[in-house]
């Protein structure tokens, strides 16, 4: 394969990975298929099966993306010295994205939230979206000398992000997630 078709292939591979990551967030993992994949990558349908054997194997592809794009933000945010700033860059990021909530949810939590409902085996490999992040925010916590208690503080932070995002979703009201937002910045101030 020439360095050409190496790059053509390398981005096929990413638009496929890409159109699948959107689809599955605004339509569900089990209702998009893989020629709806492609139609949205705009690669032809046979190609799908050269860069993905599987849909289970494009499904994975879309795990990596969405950690890899927590992982990037993570060492963005870790740019700054101060884990309490860290922590609100890490509220914040939902404030990007608050229409789209609206519309379709978390697109992390419906992924994780589909695949374990379908008895999916990738909802092991799903969960590593919330472990790392859990993880992250505990450190940051742990930073902030919270010791034993960083771990629930990480929950917490969490779960009130996970349950606003449902409830945006539910109401279709980007603006309840943009005042829950601020308000565990306000909690996040009181526990810091």
């Amino acid at each position: 394969m020439t360095t050409i078709e190496k790059r053509e292939a390398g981005g096929k591979r990413e638009r496929l990975t890409e159109a699948a990551r959107t689809l599955f967030y605004q339509q569900g993992v089990h209702r998009t298929t893989l020629a709806d994949i492609a139609q949205e990558a705009e690669v032809p349908l046979g190609n799908v099966y050269y860069h993905f054997r599987t849909k289970e194997a494009l499904i994975e592809a879309v795990i990596e993306a969405h950690l890899s794009e927590i992982q990037a933000n993570f060492a963005e945010w870790e740019r700054n010295p101060d884990p309490y700033s860290r922590l609100v860059s890490y509220i914040q990021a939902g404030l990007a994205i608050a229409e789209l909530v609206s519309l379709y949810g978390c697109p992390r939590g419906s992924l994780c939230q589909e695949l374990d409902k379908g008895n999916d085996p990738l909802a092991e490999k799903a969960k590593e979206i919330f472990d790392c992040q859990l993880q992250w925010v505990e450190q940051q916590f742990r930073l902030l000398g919270k010791g034993d208690e960083a771990a629930d503080l990480a929950v917490d932070l969490m779960s009130s992000l996970q349950g606003a995002s449902l409830l945006t979703n539910s109401f279709h009201s980007p603006e309840l997630l943009k005042r829950q937002l601020a308000r565990l910045e306000t909690w996040l101030a009181t526990v810091a």
